[in-house]
């Protein structure tokens, strides 16, 4: 059956106030930036020893939900999963808005994001080893394709369809396994430093899209007045549950790596040091554990149990983000050996501030913002049914009595009761 697209009109109160406090805390985050562009970035955490901070965390987090988001839409445009066609639209719309807030978390942690053309200029000119210069085009290019993959999409084009959803997941593959190969060939760091990492960090953005498209499906369609169906939520789940299996190998053949090599001071430190509770309680625990045993239960089998698990896998795997970004760069490097006075010597120590908070709470909140904008402009949702529109219309009648209900007339007589003047 073919479907109909329409927008969301935007005209209740929860869309105006949701709208309204996201605008409010992007602005928060935007002043916060002029302030920290103009003082400079000692206003974030980051040191020489932990050089990044939370806009990376924000960045790399960003990136993988985008690329699962954009890699799942295309089992409707490419391979022809039409039970998935209600999400094809509004995966690649999240996509789009994703990638945006990455790029946009870049730019803040560049500290002056006018010379980012210089990237580009030292790519083509004299820096094509570099995994940042690389990245940089991977990034643009694939921000670019997005749009006009969503556009060919709207058109309704089937045939550019396949073709441009070819292109687009392999270019969001080679996109996060280049956000992983930035850490896994960066020598200087032991705990990043693996041939693995870009796979895993592939693995756990399809993860973690997945979840978020489940997220955001139950969440769409509740608040939009749509039935949701449950075949669709469930097979959903069932490739979150490969999808977390796999990832859980990956990290712990990664883990295993480590610490085969004669330089494991740094994993060892990361799995039992200051920060360990970060990668057990809140990676493992909420991206494998915690799901795992939702998923697993036939009797958790329910919308409800699938939200929660799938919302423990995208808080889960930013966290998994964090500990890689924070925790793991605070074990001093190998050329600064022994514990010798000074910085370099000692753990890295990382301050949340409340610039650097805000800023990075703006960059979420202007994703969330852009995505709530899409449904309200563009025809991202399938129409509702006539039993869907009655349902909406019933929620909003005058209350009546079951009788009057049944009979369909006014509840009672009307009364007039007449006082003497």
């Amino acid at each position: 059956m073919e479907l109909n697209f329409v927008s969301v009109e935007g005209n209740s109160k929860n869309y105006k106030i949701a709208v309204g406090v996201l605008a409010g805390l992007f602005l928060l985050g935007l002043i916060c930036y002029a302030i920290s562009y103009y003082e400079g970035h000692y206003l974030f955490g980051s040191s020489n020893v932990i050089p990044w901070g939370m806009p990376i965390v924000v960045l790399i987090y960003f990136i993988g939900l985008s690329a699962g988001s954009l890699i799942l839409s295309t089992l409707v445009y490419v391979f022809g999963q039409e039970k998935y066609k209600p999400i094809g639209r509004m995966a690649v719309m999240l996509a789009i808005a994703l990638i945006f807030g990455a790029l946009v978390a870049i730019a803040v942690d560049l500290g002056r994001p006018e010379n980012f053309w210089r990237l580009f200029m030292f790519f083509y000119w004299n820096n094509m080893t570099s995994m940042f210069a690389i990245n940089g085009i991977l990034y643009s290019g694939y921000f670019i394709i997005s749009i006009a993959y969503l556009g060919i999409i709207l058109s309704g084009n089937k045939v550019w369809m396949k073709r441009w959803g070819c292109l687009a997941i392999g270019w969001a593959a080679m996109v996060h396994m280049g956000t992983g190969a930035i850490f896994g060939f960066m020598a200087a760091r032991e705990a990043w430093f693996t041939p693995i990492k870009p796979l895993e960090f592939l693995t756990a953005a399809v993860t973690s899209g997945v979840a978020l498209l489940i997220v955001v499906l139950i969440l769409t369609m509740k608040f939009t007045g749509r039935d949701l169906r449950k075949d669709m939520v469930i097979s959903l789940s069932r490739l979150l549950i490969v999808f977390i299996c796999i990832l859980a190998l990956l990290i712990f053949l990664d883990k295993m790596t480590h610490l085969y090599a004669p330089e494991r001071a740094a994993v060892l430190y990361s799995l039992t040091g200051h920060y360990a509770w970060v990668f057990w309680v809140l990676q493992i625990g909420l991206v494998v554990v915690l799901p795992l045993a939702i998923l697993f239960n036939k009797k958790l089998r329910t919308i409800k149990w699938i939200f929660i698990a799938s919302l423990s896998v995208v808080v889960g795997v930013f966290f998994e983000r964090f500990f890689l970004v924070i925790p793991q760069a605070g074990f001093p490097q190998q050329y600064y050996p022994g514990h010798i006075e000074g910085v370099y010597g000692a753990v890295g120590q990382f301050a949340f501030t409340p610039v650097e908070t805000l800023v990075s709470l703006g960059i979420i909140s202007m994703v969330v913002l852009l995505f709530l904008l899409g449904l309200k402009f563009m025809k991202a949702l399938p129409e509702k049914t006539p039993e869907e529109i009655a349902a909406a219309a019933a929620k909003i009648a005058t209350p009546k009595t079951e009788e009057a209900l049944k009979t369909d007339i006014p509840a009672g007589p009307l009364v007039v009761e007449n006082k003497p003047s």
